[in-house]
């Protein structure tokens, strides 16, 4: 029986797989639906679909220090007989201390995520402008390799839980579309 840490870690793990991969050149990106909390945040997602595949650009502007509270839900659908079903979900709370050093995707991620702008996913987010410019992972990355053909939705939810708070509130929803072949 796996605990929480393992259970993260391999359905991070698979969570990252796919989230590269639908920036490869192998992939093609048919969509985004994004929306953002006004009081939390502003953001544009861009997708540019050229001849090697997608890139997406992100900007965004936090006008808030937070340091605690902050969950993020991530699932991936896949089309099956032209329904998308949930495939891998996960839940997180980015800014706890409780598995430090477990989780291998988001040091992964966050080393890709650096070579493209100043997003991160490490604690505390500082208030101030974030972005990233054309961002995609290269063909040969394992893990691009590792995802079959088909029609897919990553679906992210970031929610922040103020202090003393029993309620969340919504930071961001973002789904991207895409299809491997």
């Amino acid at each position: 029986m796996l605990n929480g840490t393992q259970t993260w870690s391999r359905t991070g793990a698979i969570v990252l797989i796919v989230f590269a991969c639908m920036i490869s050149a192998k992939i093609m990106i048919t969509k985004v639906d994004y929306v953002s909390n006004a009081d939390y945040l502003t953001m544009k997602v861009q997708v540019h679909n050229e001849t090697e595949g997608s890139t997406v650009d992100v900007d965004g502007n936090l006008y808030m220090d937070v340091s605690q509270g902050v969950f993020v839900n991530i699932d991936l659908d896949s089309k099956m007989d032209g329904q998308y079903m949930t495939m891998i979900g996960t839940s997180k709370e980015l800014c706890s201390t409780d598995d430090v050093g477990m989780d291998p995707v988001v040091p992964l991620l966050n080393e890709e995520l650096e070579k493209f702008g100043n997003l991160t996913f490490n604690c505390p987010f500082q208030k101030g402008y974030y972005r990233i410019r054309r961002f995609r992972m290269s063909d040969d990355h394992m893990l691009v390799k590792m995802v079959p053909p088909g029609q897919y939705i990553v679906k992210m939810d970031l929610q922040h839980q103020q202090p003393n708070a029993t309620d969340k509130n919504p930071v961001f929803k973002l789904s991207f579309y895409f299809e491997i072949s």
